[in-house]
């Protein structure tokens, strides 16, 4: 009879490490793709989200000057930026922050037309904030009332704003957006940000004026 040796043991074969190895990699790597895959798809959701409110805001602030344009109030328009540039010379004269009735009523047809369009979510999108603000040139003031165009600039804003807010008081109140903030902003620049050349009147006059600026919710990630 043939005797077993006890201490014989039977050992794992490297094959068998190797396998669970490799299967334990593919595991990995499968649920690496899958990671991958989801976060391309959320990255180019919000791309593709991104784009589509640019192009309503663009939209938006165009319709807006096809508005003022059928009552014969000429003004420009950067719909990649979401911009309506008011000129000076519609609200204000030189070196005033006060609106005559010539520009109130500039402003009263504007709120119209902002409150309308920014309303219709739908077609448009969700607005995040509008900003209004004063532009001036590079020629220095020095006034008791405006020591500079800081001054002359922040104050055409808010005066810009309140006169929006006296004609609509209880619809600028309620505009609110998707975070339930007030949208409306006022701020002023000076000559910090021209969109013609100082150097040149035509070009300061450029530089004279409200700016308008849409600004809108930034994607939520939504599909």
């Amino acid at each position: 009879m043939r005797i077993r040796n006890p201490r014989k043991k039977r050992t794992v074969g490297g094959n068998d490490f190797n396998l669970s190895l490799s299967d334990l990699m593919a595991g990995l790597l499968g649920i690496f793709i899958l990671v991958l895959c989801y976060t391309t798809m959320h990255f180019q959701n919000l791309v593709d989200q991104y784009a589509s409110a640019n192009i309503k805001r663009a939209e938006l602030v165009e319709a807006v000057r096809d508005d003022l344009k059928e009552k014969n109030i000429q003004v420009n328009v950067d719909p990649d930026k979401g911009e309506i540039h008011i000129p000076e010379n519609l609200l204000f004269a030189s070196g005033s922050a006060d609106l005559g009735p010539e520009g109130q009523n500039v402003v009263k047809e504007l709120t119209v037309s902002i409150l309308g369009h920014v309303k219709d979510k739908a077609k448009y999108g969700e607005v995040g904030t509008i900003y209004i603000e004063g532009h001036t040139d590079n020629m220095p003031i020095e006034t008791a009332k405006f020591p500079s165009n800081w001054e002359l600039s922040t104050q055409r804003a808010i005066n810009t704003y309140k006169v929006m807010r006296y004609y609509y008081p209880v619809d600028m109140d309620n505009m609110r957006n998707q975070m339930q903030e007030y949208m409306f902003s006022c701020s002023g620049y000076a000559d910090t940000r021209p969109i013609g050349d100082n150097n040149t009147d035509e070009g300061r006059q450029q530089n004279r004026r409200i700016d308008v600026r849409v600004v809108m919710l930034p994607p939520m990630g939504k599909k």
